[in-house]
């Protein structure tokens, strides 16, 4: 007689089991030492569930779920079942909350996110959304009541928590129907045919074999054989919607399928750092396929304490833009320079400044006014650009604006390229010169952390050098200055 050591097929026949008899309560022993309780209120309403898994000191809880009355049986059996092949291996240890910043890092499905003054994480896929908060997972679906809620016990740690979650996602809202139906309709080929991480109602055919071909490096085999499987579908099924992913090579490296009556957005081309940024580099990237409208990534970053805090408001863009004639420039061996403008050195943190002026009639020209000096200076804003040749550096130019002895810094970080455009985030820095250090805004991304650093602390060598040039007597900028705009050193014949 077969007996199963999984779970799956007793967790499935309890549920319907339960459903169909009308029991307030049931109550099995399942195969591998797991325990399953049942609870219902009333005929077909809500159903909850009670998963218990064997340990050396007893049988211990590791889920409580409640299913809303619209959730499908089917489903709440292979979330269940999720639930006993994802569970901690230990499962009576401590209860630990699993980083919900790592748990973002490890998602396979949905669009991670956070909401301004809400807890906890949040994770779009279509018309679910997921919240996940300590112990508790929470998935609706389009409405408030329809989905599910689950309380994980036990030590359920990042990757767990992971899968878990994009698990119940796509159990619910039956992503993997369209890829089904899809690769029905294929002809036998070279080709796989996989459900989309962004939305459950569309689906990606993707090359077996997902290697790159070294006699084909630009992919245009890859690219012709697409097409052909693009002109089947099409034919076969109208009703469909068909996007080609245009590599950076101008090659199609998979075909997306969405329904024309389901409202999905539409994937744009990124290019995406794959590694940390070391010390003079920006990291290796690659291209990559997002929806037009993905959320900003969360971002956990603790708060600094109090002392390094920052004290002025800076300010990070919610989003990339786009820089039509932007620049790509690394990490490398340079430095800022100061551009070349009426400014000379004055007292204070801050060493540049302006004369302040008012209007006068020109003597010499009545009809005419001009500016004349009133005696009195005031610190001035100046830009910034890389020392390495005197171009139009675009986004890489950076505004200083000087508060007291803290400087705002204006730039723009380097992100990746879409299309012909480079991507940039736009953040502002505290350059405090009195406590000699560099201070970043509490939610800048992770991933730009490191840029953002670096080229904080060059703003920093920039002014420190002004102040010790000023020092020195000098009364204008030269030093900081770039070689095409120092000229001869004062007092020398020219």
């Amino acid at each position: 007689m077969f007996e199963p050591v999984s779970p799956t097929y007793a967790i499935s026949d309890t549920v319907v089991d339960h459903r169909l008899s009308g029991r307030g309560r049931t109550s099995a022993d399942l195969p591998g030492g797991y325990r399953l309780t049942l609870r219902t209120r009333e005929l077909h309403g809500p159903l909850q569930a009670a998963l218990a898994a064997p340990s050396p000191t007893g049988p211990a809880r590791i889920c409580t779920a409640r299913f809303s009355a619209y959730a499908p049986t089917p489903a709440a059996s292979r979330i269940l079942d999720a639930v006993t092949r994802y569970a901690p291996a230990l499962p009576d240890a401590r209860d630990v909350h699993p980083p919900l910043g790592a748990v973002a890092r490890l998602l396979t499905t949905g669009a991670p996110f956070q909401r301004p003054g809400e807890p906890g994480l949040f994770v779009e896929f279509g018309h679910a959304e997921a919240w996940l908060d300590g112990r508790r997972l929470g998935v609706t679906l389009g409405r408030p009541g329809s989905g599910l809620s689950l309380v994980l016990d036990g030590p359920w740690d990042a990757p767990s928590t992971a899968r878990l979650t994009a698990a119940v996602l796509r159990e619910l809202t039956d992503a993997g129907q369209l890829a089904d139906e899809a690769a029905a309709l294929l002809m036998p080929g070279p080709w796989q045919v996989v459900a989309d991480r962004w939305h459950p109602a569309a689906a990606l055919v993707l090359p077996a074999d997902l290697r790159p071909d070294p006699e084909d490096p630009l992919g245009r085999r890859i690219s012709r054989a697409l097409r052909q499987v693009h002109l089947q579908l099409r034919a076969q099924r109208p009703d469909w919607d068909f996007q080609e992913l245009i590599s950076a090579d101008g090659s199609a490296v998979a075909l997306r399928i969405t329904p024309r009556d389901r409202a999905v957005p539409r994937m744009v081309r990124k290019v995406v750092n794959t590694s940390a940024a070391g010390p003079g580099e920006m990291g290796n990237t690659r291209t990559t396929f997002t929806p037009a409208d993905l959320p900003a990534p969360p971002d956990f970053t603790p708060a600094p304490p109090p002392e390094e805090a920052p004290s002025l408001d800076l300010h990070v863009a919610p989003k990339d833009r786009r820089y039509s004639w932007g620049v790509e420039l690394g990490l490398g061996d340079w430095a800022y320079v100061l551009d070349r403008t009426a400014v000379f050195y004055g007292p204070g943190w801050y060493p540049f400044h302006e004369h302040v002026t008012r209007r006068e009639r020109d003597p010499t020209a009545p009809l005419n006014t001009l500016d004349v000096p009133t005696g009195r200076t005031v610190p001035a804003r100046v830009r910034l650009s890389p020392d390495l040749q005197n171009c139009a550096w675009g986004n890489e130019y950076v505004e200083l604006v000087p508060v007291d002895h803290r400087v705002e810094a204006r730039l723009n970080l380097y992100v990746g390229r879409e299309h012909a455009y480079i991507l940039v985030r736009e953040v502002t820095l505290e350059i405090d010169l009195r406590a000699k250090r560099v201070l970043l805004p509490v939610r800048i991304p992770p991933a730009l952390r490191h840029q953002a650093e670096v080229k904080g602390r060059r703003i920093l060598d920039l002014l420190l050098a002004a102040r010790r040039e000023r020092r020195r007597g000098a009364r204008e900028p030269r030093t900081v200055l770039g070689p095409w705009d120092r000229g001869a050193p004062p007092g020398t014949d020219t």
